[in-house]
């Protein structure tokens, strides 16, 4: 008796392993057949090679049995190879019958009716294939991935078949995104990252319904996946996904560099604040970080010291660049810090004041879609037009339009087309992901200084980054570009305090006061608008320190 279900979308249809057991058993009972040996296997029979099948044709030929009870003839080959020696050993009088519910194949049957239904289960493999092939291509093309979900998403098998979405994962989509931000700030190694993820966050992929931790290669093919920022590669081709992407172009491009980025291994035991940030200004050297203990008699304890220095691992290069305490380090950073802190209240007007123009920006919002939309709908018009006029009866000999004038203006038409399309989305997305990384800076900027001096070394050094870029070291200074955004907050910060002598609204004392602290506000907001490209790593930093949930 041979028992065969496939896991493959071609048998879901089919009656199950247990189904065909009673109801062979029932058969069985009626001719009053000896079986000698049962054989079942869940897999496809489209391919030559399933064990449990080549096992009891090898027992066949060994003379252990003359025949084979199974449900339905397809159930013992779908391919030519296998079919092709069932039906030798049928017409050579090794196999003496093939019982099936509903008929029985003998030796000396006419050998044209097996063949005729093993064809047709093979061309239903083919067709079949041909058909998932089809599907699969046009589920891409409406911009769904088919296949497995990558971990933070889900697939949706209650939707209708070949249009099945890609639906966020509530519980895991947030702890993904979490290792994203870690990986951003650039403090962590890939393999840090794993043992946050497995060992602290508990983490876990399913499959198979089993729990299994992440792999190191299966985050580093997280961190390299585009699907992430919203593109997916299917059949060699890259599509624009509808799922919700987890991430920006950005924030991806920006991870890239990091996993490239070459140098010494970080310390397996202990590592230190600001190493691999800061260069040296007299070799361009990476200033690092060395610790260093002493005994004080005086309190009789030994106590530990940070110091900054110059790498030197240019060969052939002489620095004479002087080491830097931690404590003074950290000293200079604060008066950077201490220029774009603002008070909670004045956090408060900020966002108060970005709710407003937001409201207003929302109708104007409105009228700019619904332009987008009407030209849209022209665009599409044209292209219309365009083909009704070159399939005309009039355009018959192709001397109203050519076909490759016909060509060359849809192309036109078709890349304007898109073009719309893409503002028409980014319109509203674009407006949304201002309002976030707007309101992110300014709370940054508000506990940024508070959190540097609590935070541990990943903190300190991640604050660090996010403020500017160029960081430099020379004779005991630190020097670095401030970020756009910060620097219009310094800036407008200090017109504050000119004209009112204090940046604390609690301390109005005048209109003219409060008018130039709304004027500031305004000035920052759209200095921030301008650069807003700019502030992803701010946000980074700012979901992952200061406001985990």
């Amino acid at each position: 008796m041979y028992l065969r279900k496939s896991t493959d979308s071609e048998d879901r249809q089919v009656q199950s392993i247990e189904d065909q057991k009673n109801e062979l058993k029932h058969l069985i009972r009626q001719l009053d057949l000896n079986v000698v040996g049962t054989y079942q296997e869940n897999m496809s029979a489209k391919n030559p090679g399933r064990p449990e099948f080549n096992k009891m044709l090898a027992a066949i030929k060994k003379g252990k049995a003359q025949g084979i009870a199974c449900w339905k003839i397809n159930r013992l080959t779908r391919n030519p190879v296998d079919g092709g020696e069932i039906q030798w050993l049928l017409q050579s009088g090794v196999l003496k019958s093939i019982q099936t519910i509903g008929r029985e194949y003998k030796t000396d049957d006419n050998v044209i009716v097996m063949s005729v239904e093993q064809g047709m289960a093979n061309q239903y493999i083919i067709e079949l294939g041909r058909d998932v092939r089809r599907g699969l291509h046009s589920k891409a093309d409406k911009g769904w991935r088919p296949g497995l979900a990558s971990i933070g998403y889900l697939n949706d098998h209650k939707g209708t078949k070949g249009e099945k979405e890609l639906r966020v994962d509530e519980e895991k989509f947030p702890l993904v995104r979490k290792m994203w931000d870690l990986m951003l700030t650039g403090n962590y190694t890939v393999k840090q990252i794993s043992d946050i993820v497995n060992e602290k966050w508990g983490l876990r992929t399913t499959y198979h319904s089993k729990q299994n931790k992440l792999s190191l290669s299966h985050i580093y093919r997280i961190f390299t996946n585009p699907f992430y920022y919203g593109e997916f590669e299917y059949a060699g081709k890259v599509y624009q996904g509808k799922h919700k992407p987890m991430i920006t172009p950005e924030e991806f491009d920006h991870v890239q560099k990091i996993l490239g980025r070459k140098g010494k291994p970080r310390s397996k035991y202990k590592r230190l604040p600001f190493n691999g940030v800061i260069r040296c200004r007299k070799c361009d050297c990476f200033i690092t970080a060395d610790e260093k203990t002493k005994f004080i008699k005086s309190e009789n304890k030994t106590r530990s010291y940070i110091y900054h220095k110059c790498s030197k691992s240019k060969p052939g290069v002489r620095c004479e660049q002087r080491p830097l305490s931690s404590t003074e380090l950290q000293r200079q950073i604060n008066e950077t810090l201490d220029t774009i802190t603002i008070p909670q209240e004045y956090l408060e007007i900020a966002l108060k004041y970005l709710n407003e123009e937001n409201a207003i920006e929302s109708t104007n919002r409105d009228v700019l879609l619904k332009n987008q939309q009407k030209a849209l709908d022209e665009c599409r018009k044209k292209i219309e037009n365009l083909l009704e006029v070159y399939i005309s009866s009039e355009n018959f000999d192709k001397e109203l339009i050519s076909e490759e004038e016909f060509k060359e203006k849809k192309s036109i038409l078709v890349k304007e087309k898109l073009r719309i399309q893409a503002e028409l989305e980014n319109t509203d997305k674009e407006a949304d992901k201002w309002m976030e990384l707007t309101e992110k800076t300014f709370k940054f900027a508000t506990y940024a200084k508070h959190h540097f001096a609590i935070g541990d070394y990943e903190q300190k050094t991640a604050i660090l980054q996010a403020l500017g870029s160029d960081f430099i070291l020379n004779d005991g200074k630190i020097s670095f570009s401030l970020a756009e955004p910060y620097e219009f907050i310094a800036k407008n910060l200090e017109k504050i305090k000119l004209e009112t002598g204090t940046i604390e609204p609690s301390e109005f004392a005048s209109e003219k006061a409060k008018t130039a602290h709304l004027e500031a506000v305004s000035a920052v907001l759209s200095g921030i608008r301008e650069s807003n490209s700019r502030l992803d790593l701010g946000k980074v930093i700012y979901c992952h320190y200061i406001n985990p949930a």
